[in-house]
């Protein structure tokens, strides 16, 4: 009776976590949307072929701050960066392809995988944590290519001064 207990509680315990991991692949990019929309800020980091390396540094409520080496405009692709998963103003379904890519750990988290696929053919390849926001980021899109890490989420030194 007690093994019957025990595999019972852990079934329950695990219960949503399979559930979270079986979500539509759509579901979970409207959720990590919402989930970014409400930080007030984040660093983002971007990595691009040639070497070149950009640090943004992002809030919806005030202008990106830029710390960009060897990198040229066209090549930061903030649009995709400061809003993964699209244009939060029209559903994901117009805006893209999407499929799971299943779970994986990255940098020690575990985070759910998606390839997004928009109308133009660029390819965003998302990876989500447990609280729904993006971990890291791969973008292919125009003829370039970006990898982009998200981290220090909503602290509040990055825009406590003017640049």
């Amino acid at each position: 009776m007690r093994t019957v207990c025990a595999v019972t509680i852990a079934l329950l315990a695990l219960a949503p976590i399979s559930a979270q991991a079986a979500a539509d692949p759509y579901t979970a990019i409207s959720q990590m949307r919402t989930a970014f929309s409400h930080v007030q800020s984040v660093q983002l980091v971007e990595k691009f072929p040639s070497g070149a390396v950009a640090t943004v540094q992002f809030s919806p409520s005030a202008p990106a701050r830029i710390a960009a080496v060897g990198v040229s405009k066209h090549q930061l692709l903030l649009d995709y960066a400061t809003q993964p998963g699209g244009d939060f103003s029209s559903e994901v379904r117009d805006q893209f392809t999407v499929t799971s890519l299943g779970r994986r750990s990255l940098y020690g988290t575990r985070v759910d995988g998606y390839r997004l696929i928009d109308q133009t053919g660029a390819v965003e390849t998302l990876w989500v944590n447990a609280k729904g926001l993006p971990v890291a980021m791969h973008v292919e899109a125009y003829g370039e290519s970006v990898d982009v890490l998200y981290g220090d989420y909503n602290n509040p030194t990055f825009f406590a001064t003017k640049p």
